[in-house]
C-alpha cells in the first residue's frame, strides 16, 4: 500500500457541548479553530433564538451564516481580481502610451531610442497571467 504526502489524521474537537472525531489533512491546530469558530456560531444562534430550536436547527442556521460569510468573501475577492485587472490594464495602456510618446519624440529629433526602450512593450494577454 503506498503512502500518500498528506497524512489524514484524527483530532478530537468540541462543538455545541458534543464531541466529533473529525478525519483531515489539516494540522490539529487548525481544527480546533475552525470547530472552534462553528461552536461561536451555534451558542451565538441559540442565544438569539432563547434556546428554543433544537441542536439540528442550529446547526443547519450555523452552517447556512458560514456559508454566507463564504460566499461574500468569494465575491468580495472576485470584485477586489476584477478592481486589480482593471487597474493593471489601465497601467499598461499607460506605458505604451508613454513609450509611444518617447518614441515619437526620438523619430522627431532625429535620433533612435536605445533598444531596450524600443522593444518595451507589455502585452496585454501577458499581464493577466
Amino acid at each position: 500500500m503506498a503512502y500518500s504526502e498528506h497524512q489524514i489524521s484524527g483530532v478530537i474537537v468540541q462543538i455545541f457541548g458534543d464531541e466529533y472525531q473529525i478525519s483531515s489533512q489539516s494540522d490539529a491546530a487548525e481544527v480546533q479553530r475552525i470547530a472552534a469558530y462553528v461552536d461561536r456560531k451555534m451558542r451565538a444562534l441559540a442565544d438569539q433564538h432563547a434556546g428554543r430550536v433544537p441542536k439540528a436547527s442550529l446547526a443547519v442556521l450555523a452552517a447556512m451564516e458560514i456559508a454566507s460569510e463564504l460566499f461574500g468573501a468569494m465575491q468580495e475577492q472576485s470584485r477586489l481580481t476584477e478592481k486589480a485587472r482593471e487597474n493593471l490594464d489601465r497601467l499598461t495602456r499607460l506605458v505604451d502610451e508613454r513609450a509611444s510618446m518617447f518614441s515619437t519624440l526620438t523619430e522627431r529629433r532625429g535620433t533612435t531610442a536605445p533598444r531596450a526602450l524600443r522593444d518595451v512593450r507589455l502585452d496585454p494577454k501577458m499581464a493577466s497571467e
